[in-house]
């Protein structure tokens, strides 16, 4: 149980003043106890008064019923009103359930469906793809989802801006040699694939920044890099989407390093945020290479 802002733990949070809500002792964001699915029966509610502890057995682990007196000193309770401790502090991760990016997720939920949640959650606010990754990175899936993504951004830039005037010069329909067609499609697709290799180079940026101790890795930041590509398809607003979709992806790019490196000093954050921007700078150019020379 961590602040979505700064990882600041929040277990053992002493119970906020009546009328207020509770706020996060590091850095001051706030949150409430149901924003967080809890595994049954790992968490105890205890009663500020008394501390007497209860478990929570819903679904997401919450109490049921929602508010009760308390058996120790009759206090009225609900979730907000306690006291909140993992079963067991050294082991508090298991009293966590475990959320997964959508793309990542096993079950019924179609690839479309869960490709689109994962490309929705980049294209309006990419540094919440963060606490997700939650699970040992799997590149090979990340890398697959930015090619999907980079597809339809330069399948839809190049209809756009280069087939569509090529069918209707001057607004009116012509025939276009099958041949061109041919060309584009396979520019699409070597600019698709080329791009998805380049995610790599933010990654291979950052992969030795160290958080908790620990190095960022290059499969890590692998998924970092692939899964902020869904903000490419502001390539989609007409006139001038071709510029709109790198310079949001840029942003939402680097903003999914920096947060990932959230609970590091300042001296970190902003390390990431130079290195991964350095590195999109040097995906960005090695593209405009490739698309110059290499088709």
């Amino acid at each position: 149980m961590r602040c979505k802002n700064c990882d600041h733990s929040l277990w053992n949070q002493p119970v906020p003043p009546e009328g207020t809500g509770r706020v996060c002792s590091e850095c001051g964001t706030p949150y409430a106890a149901a924003d967080f699915d809890y595994g049954r029966g790992k968490v105890r509610f205890c009663c500020p008064g008394c501390t007497t502890g209860y478990y929570g057995t819903s679904e997401r682990g919450h109490l049921e019923p929602a508010e009760f007196d308390c058996i120790g000193c009759g206090a009225h309770l609900n979730m907000e009103r306690c006291i909140i401790r993992a079963h067991n502090m050294e082991r508090e991760n298991e009293a966590m359930q475990q959320r997964d990016l959508p793309w990542l997720e096993e079950g019924s939920l179609g690839w479309i469906r869960r490709w689109w949640r994962t490309t929705s959650l980049s294209l309006s606010n990419a540094p919440n793809i963060v606490p997700l990754l939650n699970r040992p990175p799997k590149p090979l899936l990340a890398a697959v989802f930015a090619l999907i993504n980079t597809f339809l951004a330069s399948a839809i830039a190049s209809g756009i801006y280069g087939l569509f005037p090529m069918l209707f010069p001057g607004g009116r329909f012509t025939t276009v040699d099958p041949y061109a067609i041919g060309v584009a499609l396979v520019g699409i697709l070597a600019s698709s694939l080329a791009i998805t290799v380049f995610c790599a180079i933010p990654a291979i940026c950052c992969c030795w920044i160290t958080r908790k101790g620990e190095p960022l890795g290059f499969a890590r930041g692998y998924e970092l890099s692939a899964y902020s590509t869904g903000a490419l398809l502001f390539v989609i607003i007409p006139c001038c989407g071709f510029l709109i979709g790198p310079v949001v992806w840029a942003a939402q790019s680097i903003g999914v390093f920096v947060a990932y490196f959230g609970g590091e000093s300042l001296g970190t954050r902003i390390l990431a945020g130079v290195c991964s921007a350095a590195g999109f700078i040097a995906t960005v150019g090695g593209g405009i290479l490739f698309l110059t020379y290499g088709i």
